[in-house]
């Protein structure tokens, strides 16, 4: 850190800056006229020149916000890009009380500037600066409306929401990933314009406009009952209605959308530091809040800065006034290469920040962005910046996209790749547009005042483990203390607590002795919850804990990581009628043997065990008619992945289910019209699928090409198609033989470990039903089970197999 970055004689070029006259202090970004109106009014203390042999060595830089300006940093992990973000924001919060500041946290760091820096180091290193320790008060973190119950309270200010009026058939298509011009992209602007003017639905009763006020179920609404979008001749394919409605229900998820949404004036604010937290977002969603905040911050500032903006404001409402009477905003974005990637590859935020930049300028909007991969930042915006700040970089294309958009004049040893690639942490090569600023020069970057949550974890070895019992007893202490404040956990939900715990204290608690010192303690349990009593056990609803709620108990895995989800203790299940003497009769028969009794090798048994497979229990709901849903049930076994039922006390289950996991929804319902056929023609299949013969043609293609299909030309010339397996499955899911396994005899059985993973994930299982049943979805996935002997065959000790025997009635798993 206190290296020198020397100059060559050869190549001490003058650096002069805009400086003020009394202090000596130099200015980038900041133009003559406003300097002789304004002085070092509202600049911003960056750092300082790092240069030995340059006159301007230590001389402090500051950088102007009266104006705007179009900031770009970039570096690679760890050389301190988030960290200037932070001091940038810093200053502003600190010393220009008349913009808004809005930074866009997709890491949730940010909060943590409302604290004075505590580290040690830079402590002393503040001192030194002439700078002490210092907390931000007008800071204002706001997360997501859909998820303030998920998270504790004093991690968060206030909550955001959106309108979904606000966002364009344009900007569903991105976040969606769905073509703008194909059938769903054309039926997003169809529903969006009949929801905002009105439509008649398909009773004949005409829906008032919404105009600029719809909520996503109105949407929903709009596309299942307009009668000009299920319009059989002019309308949608019910595919398609379908596939945007399950969207839309999904992005009510995200927790980001409301009928009244946050007005712009909370979010940018005159002498408040906002931090909209979307750490709890996927990048395509975070890429949405910020390119509709973009917008809106443009269209405001535009309309107040206009000549008539005063006599304007006067015919304006509550509501228009709080979403257009903002000051001169900055908006801080980090990670900008997932936002405004390069290419043509587009996010909901490309557009929207490409215009923000080019006309952001008059009407007063700044932007700070940042970035680990310059290269990789849509050019359109690197176009626009006014001012560079790059770290150390590591990759020649970054370091080439830096210097080909470099705003200022560079020495040329500065754009040798080695000497970026070698720039100690902090320490920044920056550049101005201003004619004021000479060249290029180095900077380091000023410690921050308030604390930084954004630095990399530093990897320590404990200097003394807890003792086991000690770890075990707090432990269970924590868990007793978290199921007493919310009444109810899962037992799923409890098992990654432990071993999130377990990870953080490196101790070894189990499950089953937490159950029972959970049980000893009064609490009640159950197969699949532990509660505090009846009463909470019959009224809570549960829930996953959050991401923050594991932190709080010591999460030490990522918080993203899947874990897999520990079984009940007890269950329903099928009970077991052979015993270990016939499962080993019935192995034996189906081990290999020897060619002729002479030749080759055979499979030996080397162990038989008894285990339990988990049989997804499936809870569906179809639409039949209008508002009218039919409820049914359905078992799947998810080694096989073929439907289980139980006809004249024996085991069957269905036949090529399997085969159509993978495909697509449209593939489905061509392969479902030859349940029960042998062969089909082309014309007969477009007819039966109600799509033309040149679409059916392609998917029969890329069904011969998977080797589901068969194409045969027979006499005449004629084509038919034919399955290359049998297709006998349920076509309707309330056919009969599905709900047939409840009358099977079950019996409660405990769970230990010794449980056979599903070869079928739940997302699997949503799209195979949605695909083989249309109108039909998942409404609860729960489990019984089924008692099988797991036996190992080998023949070398390189190859080995396993084989399942199914011990209700004794036949081989195939």
């Amino acid at each position: 850190m206190n290296e020198e970055m020397p100059l060559t004689p050869k190549e001490k070029i003058p650096l002069h800056f805009l400086v003020d006259e009394k202090t000596g202090d130099a200015f980038i970004g900041r133009k003559k006229a406003v300097y002789k109106n304004f002085g070092s009014k509202a600049s911003l203390f960056l750092g300082k020149v790092r240069e030995q042999e340059s006159d301007a060595n230590e001389k402090k830089i500051f950088l102007d916000s009266l104006n705007p300006h179009v900031v770009f940093v970039c570096g690679a992990r760890g050389s301190g890009k988030s960290y200037i973000l932070g001091v940038i924001a810093e200053e502003l919060a600190l010393q220009n009380p008349n913009v808004g500041v809005i930074v866009i946290d997709p890491i949730g760091v940010f909060w943590s500037m409302k604290y004075p820096n505590k580290e040690e180091k830079e402590i002393d290193l503040l001192k030194e600066w002439s700078l002490a320790p210092k907390g931000l008060d007008n800071l204002k973190v706001f997360i997501p409306e859909g998820i303030k119950g998920k998270v504790p309270g004093e991690t968060f200010d206030s909550t955001f929401a959106i309108q979904p009026s606000l966002l364009t058939a344009d900007d569903w298509a991105l976040t969606f990933g769905i073509d703008r011009f194909s059938p769903s992209g054309l039926l997003l602007d169809k529903v969006l314009k009949n929801a905002e003017h009105g439509y008649k639905n398909i009773k004949g009763k005409y829906i008032k406009a919404k105009e600029k006020n719809y909520s996503i179920d109105e949407l929903i609404e709009c596309l299942e009952t307009d009668a000009e979008i299920n319009s059989r001749e002019k309308g949608f394919k019910p595919d398609s209605v379908r596939a945007l409605v399950s969207r839309l229900d999904s992005a009510k998820a995200w927790g980001i959308f409301s009928k009244d949404g946050t007005p712009l004036t909370e979010l940018s604010r005159e002498s408040q530091l906002t931090v909209i937290d979307t750490s709890f977002l996927e990048d395509n969603v975070t890429a949405l809040v910020i390119g509709i905040l973009a917008r809106r911050i443009l269209a405001a500032r535009k309309i107040s800065t206009r000549k008539e903006a005063v006599k304007r404001m006067k015919t304006l409402n509550v509501e228009e006034l709080l979403e257009l009477e903002i000051p001169p905003t900055w908006l801080f974005i980090d990670e900008a290469h997932t936002l405004i990637p390069s290419g043509n590859f587009k996010t909901p935020a490309s557009n929207a920040l490409v215009e923000y930049v080019k006309q952001g300028r008059r009407p007063g909007c700044s932007l700070v962005f940042a970035t680990q991969q310059p290269s990789a930042i849509d050019t359109r915006v690197l176009s626009q910046l006014d001012v560079l700040i790059a770290h150390k970089l590591i990759f020649d294309d970054d370091i080439k996209a830096v210097f080909k958009r470099i705003p200022s004049l560079t020495l040329k040893r500065f754009r040798k790749p080695s000497f970026i690639k070698t720039l100690p942490i902090g320490v920044g090569l920056t550049a101005d547009r201003a004619e004021e600023t000479s060249r290029a020069f180095v900077m380091t970057v000023r410690p921050r005042m308030s604390q930084h949550e954004g630095r990399e974890a530093e990897a320590i070895e404990s200097h003394e483990l807890m003792p086991e019992k000690e770890a075990e007893a707090l432990i269970k202490e924590m868990l007793e203390n978290k199921i007493r404040s919310e009444q109810i956990i899962e037992i799923k939900s409890l098992s990654k607590l432990i071993d999130a715990l377990n990870a953080k204290y490196r101790s070894k608690v189990m499950l089953s002795k937490v159950l029972d010192y959970l049980e000893e303690k009064g609490f009640i349990i159950t197969p699949d919850k532990v509660a505090l009593n009846e009463e909470s056990l019959e009224e809570a609803s549960v829930e996953e804990p959050t991401a923050l709620e594991e932190a709080e108990l010591g999460e030490a895995l990522e918080s993203k990581e899947v874990l897999k989800a520990l079984k009940p203790l007890q269950a329903l299940a099928l009970p077991a009628s052979i015993p270990e003497a016939k499962a080993l009769e019935l192995l034996n028969a189906k081990r290999g043997k020897k060619l002729l009794g002479l030749l080759g090798k055979e499979e030996t048994i080397q162990e038989l065990k008894f285990k339990y497979l988990p049989v997804y229990r499936i809870k569906c709901e179809t639409a039949s008619g209008e508002a009218e849903f039919k409820s049914s049930e359905c078992f799947l076994n998810p080694l096989t992945k073929e439907f289980i039922h139980f006809k004249n006390n024996k085991l069957v289950e269905s036949k090529g289910l399997s085969k159509l996991i993978d495909l697509s929804k449209a593939e489905i319902n061509l392969l479902k019209e030859f349940a029960g056929k042998n062969k089909l023609s082309l014309f007969q299949l477009a007819e039966k699928t109600g799509t033309s013969e040149s679409r059916a043609k392609t998917l029969l293609k890329a069904l011969s090409e998977k080797k589901i299909v068969m194409h045969s030309t027979g006499k005449k010339a004629k084509d038919s198609y034919s399955l290359n397996f049998l297709l006998d499955i349920p076509l309707s899911p309330l056919h009969e033989l599905l709900e047939s396994m409840e009358k099977a005899p079950k019996q409660r059985i405990s769970l230990n470990d010794q449980g056979i993973q599903a070869g079928i994930d739940e997302k699997q299982l949503h799209k195979l039903i949605e695909g083989i049943w249309p109108n039909t979805k998942i409404k609860q996935l729960s489990f019984i089970y089924l008692p099988v002997w797991e036996g190992l065959l080998q023949k070398t000790p390189l190859v080995k197999r396993k084989i399942y025997l199914n011990a209700v009635d004794g036949k081989i798993i195939e």
